[in-house]
C-alpha cells in the first residue's frame, strides 16, 4: 500500500483526484498482495498432485481477474484525463484563434512608420 501512496504523493496530482487514484486501485493492490504469499503456499513437484495443480489454476485465474480489472480502470481513469486534456486544448485553440488575428492587425497598426 506504501508504494500506492508514494506514487501518488510524488506525482503532484491535485487532492481529490489522487484520492480517487487510491481509492480505485487499493483493493486490487490488496488483493494482489494478498494472493502473493498465498500462491508461494502452492507447490506442484509431482504430476500426481491434482488437487494442488487445481488451486494454482484457480488462484491463477483470480490473479487474472485482478489484473483484468485493473487494467479495465486504468483506462477509465485514463479516458477521462485525455477527454480534459483535449477540452483544455479546445478552448485554448478558440482564444488563440481569437487573440491571434487582433495582435497580428495590432502589430501592424504598431508598425505602419
Amino acid at each position: 500500500m506504501n508504494e500506492l501512496i508514494q506514487i501518488v504523493e510524488t506525482s503532484g496530482l491535485e487532492k481529490t483526484k489522487a484520492q480517487t487514484m487510491l481509492e480505485k486501485f487499493t483493493n486490487f493492490f490488496e488483493q494482489a498482495k494478498e494472493w502473493e504469499s498465498k500462491a508461494k503456499t502452492i507447490v506442484v513437484t509431482d504430476v500426481s498432485q491434482v488437487i494442488e495443480m487445481n488451486q494454482a489454476r484457480s488462484a491463477r485465474l483470480e490473479l487474472k481477474l485482478i489484473r483484468s480489472n485493473t487494467e479495465n480502470t486504468r483506462k477509465e481513469l485514463k479516458e477521462q484525463s485525455l477527454r480534459e486534456g483535449k477540452a483544455i486544448d479546445g478552448i485554448a485553440n478558440v482564444i488563440k484563434a481569437l487573440v491571434v488575428p487582433i495582435e497580428e492587425y495590432l502589430e501592424k497598426q504598431e508598425k505602419f512608420a
